[in-house]
């Protein structure tokens, strides 16, 4: 466990961090600039020139300090590992070594646009669903708190009322009275699940074998390492990293548990002169598909080209399984929205068909 101090340094590291669109932006230019022939320190006096994110401002000016003392590249990245990947870091390593660092920025910055085009797709399919739920929480913070109290108004007496109605009148009266606690409790919520979520393993554990054991959305997460799985390891073999250091990267740049878990034993079992494709074979998280493909890859020492084709499906299916995941989630969502406003108009109905009633 963490102190309470490098917690909230971690939370502002996050809501300050660059974007996944400007860190593209920055590999894309820092690519572009390498290969009309400037130096690395040319290249980000450049970039700096046109940036105006505070924070990649002062890690541009972090790397060009560090690159006027002779520090590497690849090291200047390294001190900024809150936003820049393991992996990312590796390749750039290596390229450094073998002399083709333009190359190696572009690809980097190609991949960061897939990770951002498959992040477009997932938020333009969560839009309307999030576009209902927050219409709907008002249309039901309207009634509760205007409609439900002004009919009721209308009763002489309210000692008649039904449960439901009264149960609204209450509700209607605890937000009016404390809804700056039930905002600071849901803030609250949102913080402390992040927190333990980081910072507390059994309670990381506990979730992470959630995402990948409940239906539809294990689908999901599985080809989501798949994906990762594949290009990182046709990414670290075409640039000849050994496969017990590209083992441990793609460990480090996971985040589920059980995954990194997974990952490191496939690690050891590669230190003692097995197969990958052996260590793999048995396992739940790993797809047969990927499995038989890594072996044809070994058996025929052609792991770079399979493992690209292979990372190329995979990303493919994702983009289809997310939108199988939000297709399915749409109609149980419109179901309970319906049922929560049916209760709703439901307290609200009651009362007044009684004062018909009476009327008539």
């Amino acid at each position: 466990m963490l102190s309470v101090w490098e917690m909230l340094q971690w939370l502002y590291i996050r809501m300050n961090a660059p974007s996944l669109k400007k860190k593209t932006n920055f590999f894309r230019l820092l690519a572009l600039s390498q290969k009309a022939g400037l130096g690395i320190r040319d290249s980000l006096i450049s970039i700096k020139k046109t940036e105006n994110q505070p924070w990649l401002l002062y890690i541009i000016d972090d790397m060009i300090e560090q690159l006027n003392q002779w520090v590497n590249f690849s090291s200047t990245l390294r001190n900024h590992m809150y936003i820049f990947k393991e992996e990312e870091i590796a390749l750039i390593k290596s390229a450094e070594a073998i002399g083709n660092l333009p190359d190696v920025l572009e690809e980097v910055s190609e991949e960061l646009e897939n990770d951002q085009r498959i992040n477009q797709k997932i938020k333009k399919a969560s839009t309307y669903p999030l576009v209902l739920i927050g219409f709907s929480v008002i249309a039901v913070v309207v009634l509760i708190l205007f409609v439900i109290p002004t009919i009721v108004g209308m009763f002489p007496s309210q000692d008649s009322l039904p449960s439901i109605t009264v149960f609204m009148l209450n509700m209607s009266d605890f937000i009016k009275n404390y809804w700056y606690i039930i905002i600071i409790v849901i803030s609250s919520i949102y913080i402390w699940y992040n927190l333990l979520y980081k910072f507390f393993l059994p309670f990381k554990i506990l979730i992470d074998k959630f995402l990948i054991t409940v239906p539809v959305v294990s689908d999901v997460v599985k080809t989501f390492h798949m994906y990762r799985y594949s290009k990182l390891l046709w990414q670290l073999y075409s640039w000849w990293i050994s496969p017990v250091i590209s083992l441990r990267l793609i460990a480090n740049v996971f985040v589920n548990f059980h995954y990194k878990k997974k990952v490191l034993e496939i690690q050891s079992d590669i230190k003692s002169w097995f197969w990958m494709a052996e260590s793999m074979e048995w396992s739940t998280l790993f797809d047969p598909i990927l499995t038989q493909i890594i072996s044809v890859g070994e058996n025929t020492w052609n792991m770079s080209d399979v493992l690209k084709r292979i990372s190329t499906f995979y990303r493919e299916l994702l983009q289809n399984k997310i939108d199988m995941l939000l297709a399915l989630i749409e109609p149980f969502l419109m179901a309970f929205i319906a049922v929560i406003i049916g209760i709703v108009v439901w307290s609200i109905f009651i009362p007044m068909a009684d004062m018909v009633n009476v009327m008539q």
